[in-house]
């Protein structure tokens, strides 16, 4: 009879040997098969090297980009205290959709969007918040009752719920016409995203428009003109006497900036309207992202 420590040894060796055999096949042998495959078409590039170390540069096309993966200078980086690390520069299409908002801001400005954005979402504001955030939340489970045993697009669901509370909440608008402004914000974003690495001779632009061109401008001055309005209301609303001041919301904060006589605090139409673009566009994406991603987690582990 064969000794059970024999087999489990075997059993052991041979689990060690197919574990070894697929890590080099997958961080040696097909790393070294591709580079040798596009070498021989001609195309060039660094050797790969499967050690770099904590902290290494990279290049994307003339930009270095220096990553960092050490817990000591990520905390000194993010602490910046000295201001010895300015935020990178946006994008343009980044740029062109979110303006100079709290995301691409920096220094003063940064300063001042964020005490207005803690001001407006501190712990009891946000509490003042959870009925609307409840109203709208039943809302949505009430339409799912009609997709029982249905497959339904949970992210456009989550989509749509977040852009009403954020309407609802942070700017006191109806649904309908924060989704009109969520809708054109959107696409402007496939737009601009869409454009971005297409090569543009300087000066020509000015003169030949392309359609994308054409119909983010259009949409860009719709943006404006539909947050011009809604301040316009709000301002309706103080003078009437209907709300106290201009109200205790994100929206009614930046406004009472905008109005405030001190050039320290004072923010401008653009910075106003940059800022909103912001909130907009950032708080719907993050949050039906997080929320979808919170649902798919829960599906699968049902326990």
């Amino acid at each position: 009879m064969a000794n059970p420590i024999f087999y489990f040894s075997s059993c052991l060796f041979l689990s060690i040997v197919i574990i070894l055999v697929k890590f080099f096949h997958k961080v040696w042998w097909t790393p070294i098969r591709i580079q040798s495959s596009m070498k021989s078409q001609g195309i060039k590039g660094p050797s790969y090297r499967f050690l770099h170390g904590m902290n290494f540069l990279q290049w994307y096309g003339p930009q270095r980009q220096l990553i960092i993966t050490e817990p000591g200078p990520i905390k000194e980086i993010l602490n910046n205290k000295d201001r010895a690390y300015p935020k990178a520069k946006a994008p343009n299409y980044v740029k062109q959709l979110l303006g100079d908002g709290l995301v691409t801001s920096e220094g003063e400005q940064w300063l001042k969007m964020r005490k207005l954005a803690n001001h407006a979402f501190h712990g009891g504001s946000l509490k003042n918040m959870i009925p609307a955030m409840i109203a709208s939340s039943e809302i949505m489970l009430e339409r799912w009752r009609h997709y029982e045993s249905k497959e339904m697009d949970v992210f456009r669901e989550f989509k749509v719920l977040t852009s009403e509370i954020i309407s609802r909440t942070a700017f006191g608008s109806s649904y309908l016409e924060g989704q009109h402004i969520f809708d054109m914000l959107t696409r402007m974003a496939h737009i601009i995203s869409g454009n971005n690495y297409r090569i543009r001779i300087p000066g020509i632009g000015n003169f030949f428009k392309t359609s994308d061109d054409i119909e983010s401008e259009n949409l860009e001055a719709t943006i404006r003109s539909s947050f011009m309005n809604m301040m316009k209301k709000r301002e309706q609303e103080a003078m009437l006497g209907n709300i106290d001041g201009y109200g205790h919301d994100f929206f009614g904060l930046l406004l009472e900036a905008y109005h405030d006589s001190d050039k320290t605090k004072k923010i401008s139409v653009d910075d106003l309207i940059d800022e909103c673009k912001t909130f907009y566009v950032g708080g719907q994406e993050m949050t039906s992202s997080s929320l979808t991603w919170s649902v798919l987690l829960l599906a699968i582990h049902t326990d």
